[in-house]
């Protein structure tokens, strides 16, 4: 029954590209249709098995014929039932891709023992065309996204579906890659009626349809009636209701506009953020295929792929087709690093990321250029840092002093920085930091006039701010730390020359910012002390500087996001015992020199001189 259908429906086809009379509203007529598409729309009869447009059939089996190529041939298989799209005769240039570089997260033989892989050097140039090496070095799959691949049955390994679904799953190596048939072969498809059922019954986060109708290009959709809307409305609610994404290949006409099927969301908003549009690189020419339709009107949601792979048979398949499955394994590899992600972010990510093909920026041959895994699973834009669900901080270095810094490198805490769209990326706490001296030479010159305190006796009572717990960004304090102190200064002349010493004890609460990371403090705890020789105008000695010897900073930091979005925080205790300065200093009259061997940052050297004027 089938081969009489075909047969039939040969003949019917024929008998209308043999008559081709030019009447009015003549749907029949090739010509025409493309001129009028807004009075010549899909419909289905009732056995379901020819498409018709008007009253003239022009397609096989229910729709059209698979865009394509079948494995190892060239993809004619655009045409339907003898009406071929209008020939179009146009220059593509080779060009460059253009990247924005890439990021230094892996050494070259950490990606050459990708790139030597067997599965991998069966389609090198393809694969390093999108850098696909870089997504698998970052540990990416496809797992957790089911891809829904429509296409012609797989019994056979060399059929079109069979290619298109091989493709997909060697790309998302963990994707749940889910096969329907839509179609008994190129040109024999089930109805619109039937592929919306599937869609309707497939809990897909993505679509993969590497078919699409010749004959009427994108730029001749003005309406969404032009299409099946039984079937549109099945592609609808599940970009609406299910955040789903679907893929389409652009077809292999050699036009200038994508297939009809492209154009959906010209005509369909809603599938604003949820639809790509494929069309096929050549690996050879380094352009445009000269099979592939180029994006066309379609520019703003297109992107380009290899339409060269290599399956495990080492049988090339030649096609936008194939071009197709490599953007939905994109798409789940994604999904898997961010699963909370949307579809329209996902999509943007793409196009955003997307290396940029012949004109600069988004043009109608590539769209928004090739598509590029490294760029697209590394950060976009400026990264911040989650202070809280509400506030965050630009991750810049944050500036603290070394005492911090050693506590932080010393405990070596994660923490989450999040680029443009919110996605999570794990970086150490330790590399975002900066530590910034104390400057010592300042304290020493402001000395007492930083100082409120009471003798008594040898014992001296007081209060003095410190700059031992200083951070700015986020890790800023909200004002500058007061401890308060007591010391016991006590001297020895021996001779002409006076032995003095000084030891001090200071208690204080740090006050974080509230845009800070650093959630509080304990009790600080500090201690210093100061053992010199003293003459008539001269003085050496030598000190340990205010040093923390007991207490405590907690950390409250945002480490990454669950699958819902939502902001995960990791509590972090951080000792800030350190080990203590050693500085040396000597004075002449109103002159002082002093060095501060610092084991934490950089040592310090200062010279300054002091007196009173008296006018």
């Amino acid at each position: 029954m089938k081969s009489l259908n075909k047969i039939f429906t040969g003949i019917l086809c024929g008998a209308l590209v043999a008559t081709n009379v030019a009447v009015a509203d003549d749907c029949s007529n090739l010509a025409y249709k493309q001129s009028h598409p807004e009075r010549c729309k899909y419909a289905q009869n009732t056995d379901n098995s020819l498409l018709y447009i008007g009253g003239g059939a022009i397609a096989v089996g229910g729709i059209a014929a698979l865009i394509g190529m079948a494995a190892g041939g060239n993809d004619g298989g655009s045409s339907s039932g003898g009406a071929t799209a209008t020939p179009y005769v146009r220059t593509v240039n080779p060009t460059m891709i253009i990247r924005n570089g890439t990021a230094p997260d892996f050494t070259a033989a950490e990606l050459a023992s990708i790139t030597s892989r067997t599965d991998y050097t069966r389609n090198t140039t393809a694969y390093d065309n999108i850098q696909l090496a870089y997504s698998i070095a970052r540990g990416y799959t496809g797992a957790g996204t089911k891809i829904a691949v429509f296409d012609t049955d797989i019994n056979s390994k060399y059929s079109h579906g069979a290619a298109v679904t091989e493709i997909t799953s060697e790309i998302a190596t963990g994707a749940n890659v889910e096969h329907h048939m839509i179609a008994y072969d190129t040109h024999d498809f089930i109805s619109y009626a039937q592929i919306a059922t599937i869609i309707n019954n497939t809990d897909a986060n993505v679509y993969n349809n590497s078919w699409n109708v010749a004959g009427i290009t994108a730029d001749q959709v003005v309406s969404q009636n032009q299409f099946n809307q039984v079937f549109t409305d099945a592609i609808s609610n599940a970009a609406t209701n299910k955040d789903a994404i679907f893929v389409w290949s652009a077809g292999n006409d050699y036009g200038a506009q994508s297939g009809m099927l492209s154009a959906m969301p010209r005509v369909m908003p809603e599938l604003d953020g949820h639809f790509v549009n494929v069309v096929a690189w050549d690996i050879r020419t380094n352009a445009l295929a000269n099979y592939s339709n180029a994006c066309g009107v379609t520019q703003n949601y297109c992107i380009t792929a290899p339409g060269t792979i290599q399956t495990a048979d080492n049988y090339a398949h030649v096609g936008t087709s194939f071009a197709a499955p490599v953007v939905s394994a994109a798409i789940a590899i994604i999904r898997e690093a961010w699963p909370y992600l949307n579809a329209t972010q996902i999509t943007d990510i793409l196009f955003t990321t997307a290396a940029d093909l012949g004109d600069p920026g988004v043009d109608e041959i590539y769209g928004h250029g090739m598509l590029d895994l490294e760029a697209a699973t590394r950060p976009v834009g400026e990264l911040s840092v989650a202070i809280s669900d509400t506030i965050s901080q630009p991750l810049q270095p944050a500036t603290v002093s070394p005492q911090i810094a050693h506590a932080i490198e010393s405990a070596n805490p994660t923490m989450a920085s999040f680029d443009a769209y919110g996605r999570a990326f794990e970086t150490k706490l330790s590399d975002n930091v900066v530590a910034i001296n104390r400057g010592l030479g300042f304290e020493r010159l402001r000395g007492d006039n930083n100082r409120a305190k009471m003798n008594i006796g040898n014992l001296e009572l007081g209060l003095h701010n410190t700059n031992i717990l200083n951070g700015t960004g986020f890790m800023a304090m909200s004002e500058e730390t007061s401890t308060s102190y007591i010391a016991a200064n006590q001297s020895f002349n021996i001779g002409s020359i006076e032995l003095f010493a000084r030891s001090e004890f200071g208690s204080s609460k740090p006050v974080a910012s509230s845009e800070s990371m650093i959630s509080e403090f304990s009790n600080i705890y500090t201690a210093s002390a100061t053992l010199g020789l003293r003459g008539n105008e001269w003085s050496f000695s030598i000190g340990i500087p205010e040093t923390i010897i007991s207490g405590n900073m907690n950390l409250h930091m945002a480490t990454g996001r669950a699958t819902d979005g939502a902001l995960v925080y990791q509590d972090y205790t951080i000792d800030m015992v350190t080990t203590p300065s050693v500085e040396y200093t000597a004075n002449y009259k109103f002159l002082t020199a002093g060095f501060v061997d610092n084991p934490y940052g950089n040592n310090e050297f200062y010279i300054f001189a002091k007196t009173k004027l008296n006018f």
